[in-house]
């Protein structure tokens, strides 16, 4: 994939992929906040306040552009709502009530199958044909999942005794991926920050009133110092910053180059959760990861037969 005009000129080799390591580290610390701050920040507060922070930040670099394509956004508004419901009360709310039942390390893991499941709905919706080792890839990753929700007791796949979080974590990932297969029909006008901004915004039509009943009937977010630097931390350095550097980095090394922020996102998840939180490292994780990353790099690897309309 060629570097689109603009990008890649002049620029250090070693740019691209310093963006995705701190990316990646940054990104890691989104589960390592959510699974610290469970039972004090409910999670759609957390995905709320997280949204908006980053919406404001955006704001000065992409509010007038997004104005100027207001016609453009409100004729595809249906799309815009979908992927905001699947960004924000869907995929980021889920993934947040998922840390209640699960560990930093479990969810680390599980997240890293999301190229997989991105493949796999990319071929339900679009046709995107498959090869012979996207197809093993996709195999080895569930695998690895399957060894995560099981805590690598095999009993557990045969009675469904599964942890709730881990499910839950499944799901939020699912509907991420699907947000983003589905930007490809996102109108080439609308550049990343403009993209990133509607998102958010429509997301917040429905994380709005949800947070609202939460406040209301479960739980208001506490004003303190920890819960405010958690919101700031993920509103800005999660949803601004590591979101802002690895679009930058897909876009001057392309998409295949920059996944391996899946991987590395994973271990830093992995590292953090054992130094800061305490959590202990037992077998099945290093063989849900070994697996896991493993079938995505083989994915990965593969290329489809024939492209998905952009």
């Amino acid at each position: 994939m060629n570097a689109p005009s603009g990008y890649g000129q002049n620029t250090n080799p070693a740019m691209p992929y310093a963006m995705i390591i701190i990316a990646a580290v940054i990104l890691a610390s989104n589960h390592i906040v959510a699974r610290y701050m469970n039972g004090v920040i409910p999670p759609m507060g957390m995905v709320f306040w997280r949204m908006v922070i980053g919406a404001c930040v955006l704001l000065p670099f992409a509010g007038l552009g997004l104005f100027s394509n207001r016609t453009l956004i409100f004729k595809h508004w249906k799309l815009f709502l979908i992927l905001g419901v699947l960004f924000v009360p869907l995929g980021n709310g889920i993934i947040y009530a998922a840390y209640s039942f699960t560990t930093a390390l479990n969810g680390g893991v599980v997240s890293a199958s999301q190229p997989a499941i991105t493949v796999v709905l990319s071929w339900l919706l679009f046709r995107d044909m498959i090869n012979w080792k996207q197809g093993i890839g996709i195999l080895i990753a569930a695998s690895g999942v399957l060894a995560i929700i099981s805590r690598g007791d095999p009993a557990a796949l045969l009675t469904l005794r599964f942890n709730i979080g881990d499910l839950m974590m499944v799901g939020a990932i699912g509907f991420v991926a699907l947000h983003n297969v589905l930007l490809r029909l996102v109108p080439g006008d609308i550049n990343t920050p403009q993209l990133l901004l509607a998102v958010q915004l429509f997301g917040l039509l429905i994380g709005g009133p949800l947070y609202l009943a939460e406040t209301l009937f479960y739980s208001p977010v506490p004003v303190t110092y920890d819960a405010i630097a958690a919101l700031l931390w993920i509103g800005i350095a999660v949803t601004a910053i590591a979101v802002g550097l690895t679009n930058t980095a897909v876009r001057i090394i392309g998409a295949n180059k920059a996944s391996m922020a899946n991987y590395l996102r994973a271990g830093f998840t992995a590292i953090l959760a054992i130094l800061l939180l305490g959590e202990t490292f037992q077998t099945f994780h290093a063989v849900g990861l070994f697996l896991v990353i493993g079938g995505v790099l083989l994915m990965s690897r593969g290329r489809s037969a024939i492209a998905g309309a952009r």
